[in-house]
């Protein structure tokens, strides 16, 4: 009796797709170029294409094979996020070599921990992507309100994009949405297109500081077009929803009443350091008596008569 024996194979790897490695390899020098195009003082635009086609040319790819592993990997969430893992690790540690990050330590945010008046309360994932497709095409969070919301709290969501290859139809929009008491909701939108760093803010103002926050939620959509240029994969990385605590009035300082101050209890005189006096010293610093004559007026003056003439002294 034969024996037959089957051997199961996994499935290869499409043709013209890159490997994970290759994959890996390619997006860490992508990364390292679009920051070495920000430092660049031409063009941004310009620059970033120059460093990019120079990282095709470095790996011996064309941008439409990237572009088709960028789609194929983007669709494979668990392949896709130790890719994107390794990436960040390997980018940071190269940018921090050759200096592509000195910039941010002038970031006042970037610090930021999550407890405090200013904190950063992210707890979603630290890197997203998003996909023209109708499964991914958007990215979306919802967080609830807790006992370290504040009335008049501010927010600002902070986020890196980053579009995978050149299209007329890049383009996305954000979406951020503050549900406050009495069914009352804040909504700030944003449109996001060849800017790597993305700021959403949200002040409360008058007309919310007297409302309690109930709950958060936002997201980044991709739209699809008609056309057959379709918008490329974006990359989101590095968000940060920092809350800011409404800071409170401080009184005014009442100035010193000096109508209060006893200037009679504070010797303005220079002290004077304290001598043994000798005894004529003694005695000229006692007090003398001082005598006073006094004319006294006679109070029982004679006074001639009337009608009986004055005698005249006879000499």
């Amino acid at each position: 009796m034969g024996a037959f024996f089957f051997i199961s194979c996994s499935p290869s790897q499409p043709h013209g797709i890159l490997s994970k490695k290759k994959m890996t390899d390619v997006l860490v020098d992508y990364h390292l170029a679009q920051g070495m195009a920000e430092a660049q003082g031409e063009n941004p635009d310009i620059a970033r294409y120059k460093y990019i086609q120079a990282v095709f040319k470095k790996h011996r790819i064309t941008e439409a094979v990237f572009d088709s592993s960028m789609v194929y990997y983007s669709g494979r969430a668990e392949e896709f996020t130790h890719i994107y893992d390794d990436v960040v690790n390997r980018v940071q540690a190269q940018a921090e070599r050759m200096g592509l990050e000195a910039t941010d330590s002038q970031d006042r945010f970037a610090s930021l921990t999550s407890e405090g008046d200013t904190a950063n309360i992210w707890l979603g994932k630290d890197f997203a992507c998003v996909v023209a497709n109708p499964v991914q095409c958007v990215y979306s969070f919802t967080m609830k309100a807790d006992s370290t919301f504040k009335l008049g709290d501010s927010f600002i969501w902070r986020f890196k994009t980053q579009f995978v290859g050149r299209s007329m139809n890049n383009e996305a929009i954000a979406l951020l949405n503050f549900y406050y008491d009495t069914d009352t909701v804040a909504c700030v939108t944003d449109l996001l297109r060849y800017s790597p760093k993305n700021e959403m803010r949200h002040t409360s103002g008058k007309a919310l500081d007297s409302l309690e926050l109930r709950s958060i939620s936002g997201f980044i959509y991709l739209p699809l077009t008609k056309d057959a240029d379709q918008p490329k994969p974006l990359l989101i990385s590095e968000m940060q929803l920092v809350r800011m605590h409404k800071k409170q009035p401080v009184a005014p300082k009442l100035p010193v009443d000096t109508l209060r101050t006893d200037s009679l209890k504070e010797d303005t005189l220079p002290k004077q350091k304290s001598e043994r006096l000798s005894p004529l010293q003694v005695r000229e610093s006692q007090p003398k008596e001082r005598k006073i004559h006094v004319t006294k007026e006679n109070p029982n003056p004679i006074r001639p008569q009337k009608g009986i003439p004055q005698r005249i002294r006879r000499r």
